[in-house]
């Protein structure tokens, strides 16, 4: 492989380690990290839409359905109908979900206490990946 490639080989070196990393906090803490970010922002968004909730997390909405449908079956939060139009959804986090949040915040923190050395780092891969995401567009 030309060195030129180096790069992109450490990109997908990093994706594979990121996978793991959310298979592996899972298992250990019964979410995945999508599945805590989720959490975390229906603790201060309560009653949001799928909509508003996938764009302020940064997913695309197919994939917020199945991380949600997870949720709910664990009992973490809960999908009702918006008074205001049957086609869409409201979702709020159950006192499971807070409680199970509660649980885990101490090894969170630990985690992101981790990282925090690379934040900076963190940040600004995110920023080329999303420049090269929306370029693609």
């Amino acid at each position: 492989m030309s060195k030129d490639m180096q790069p992109l080989v450490s990109l997908f070196r990093v994706g594979i380690s990121i996978h793991n990393f959310n298979k592996k906090s899972e298992e250990k803490i019964g979410l995945s990290l999508v599945q805590w970010c989720l959490l975390e922002q229906l603790i201060d968004m309560p009653g949001t839409s799928a909509q508003v909730l996938a764009k302020s997390v940064g997913v695309h909405p197919s994939t917020l359905t199945q991380t949600l449908k997870r949720l709910e079956k664990k009992g973490l939060l809960y999908q009702a109908e918006d008074p205001k139009d049957s086609r869409k959804k409201i979702i709020s986090i159950t006192k499971d979900g807070k409680h199970a949040m509660e649980r885990i915040a101490s090894q969170m923190s630990d985690w992101s206490m981790c990282f925090a050395p690379v934040s900076n780092d963190i940040r600004r891969l995110n920023s080329v990946l999303q420049d090269q995401v929306n370029q693609s567009t």
